[in-house]
């Protein structure tokens, strides 16, 4: 059942919509008289949520930093005859950064990567080893009785299995 929304009391039969006090409220046949005009509710719907493509989540999520990537970068900005503050200028990062970059104390995430391949022509991502994510044993994650019972019996066979 539907509650007035002005005294609270349950609506026997159809309600009312009315604008009371500029504000658009569903109301009872005795409240009704309080509002100015009706109203309709709206039926619109948005726009469906834009779906990206899998492909590019899996390629995002299968890269890896090389190995030595501080000494990487460091070479390359020496290469260049740039200083730290030069890199830091021109990729926009604080010069702490490029420095905590260099003694492999800051991970790069794959933003900042992108900004240092462009300024020093380096590779510091490459394609990882793609692992498929493990599935749960029930679609809604909890643990039941009965995968307590599988798994304990699973855990009783395996030592007889090795004697």
């Amino acid at each position: 059942m539907m509650r007035c929304e002005v005294c609270g009391r349950e609506i026997m039969g159809q309600p009312f919509r009315r604008v009371i006090e500029r504000a658009r409220m569903t109301v009872c046949a005795q409240c009704a008289r309080f509002g100015s005009g009706d109203w309709t509710p709206s039926t619109r719907r948005g726009p469906p949520p834009a779906q990206r493509p899998r492909s590019e989540v899996e390629a995002a999520e299968s890269l890896e930093l090389v190995d030595d990537w501080g000494a990487e970068i460091r070479k390359a900005r020496q290469r260049l005859g740039m200083t730290v503050e030069d890199l830091g200028m021109e990729i926009g990062e604080k010069t702490s950064v490029i420095k905590k970059l260099e003694k492999e104390e800051l991970i790069p995430n794959e933003t900042l990567a992108r900004k240092l391949r462009n300024a020093l022509k380096i590779e510091l991502l490459v394609a990882g080893e793609t692992q498929p994510a493990p599935r749960p044993l029930r679609p809604s994650g909890g643990r039941t009785l009965g995968d307590v019972i599988k798994l304990k019996q699973e855990t009783e066979e395996t030592p007889e299995e090795e004697e």
